[in-house]
């Protein structure tokens, strides 16, 4: 008798089944784009500086460059590494504060 009540009884539905699939926005999907594209660059800023490739090239197990005349570049890409989270929530901003105004009208 146990058998028969467990097997007329349905059985319930998980809340997964009924959750709405995840989606992602365009303005998300922008953002992502931009902070990649930004954080790429950086990137290859980096793979620029003297210091960097002599770091890369050792630990590749390659000769490192002889030429240590890179200070300029060192110093603006910390600069850019400083500057840029702050300049993407400046630009950001404006943009935002800009597309609310042109929605808003």
């Amino acid at each position: 008798m146990a058998e028969a009540d467990s097997v007329s009884q349905p059985e319930p539905r998980t809340a997964a089944s009924h959750s709405p699939r995840p989606q992602v926005s365009i303005a998300v999907s922008l953002l992502l784009v931009l902070i990649s594209a930004l954080f790429l660059a950086g990137l290859f800023y980096a793979s620029r500086v003297p210091s960097v490739q002599t770091d890369v090239a050792i630990w590749v197990g390659a000769q490192p460059p002889e030429d240590e005349s890179g200070s300029l570049s060192q110093v603006m890409f910390i600069m850019f590494t400083f500057t840029s989270p702050l300049m993407i929530a400046i630009t950001l901003s404006f943009v935002m504060s800009v597309w609310n105004k042109i929605t808003r009208t």
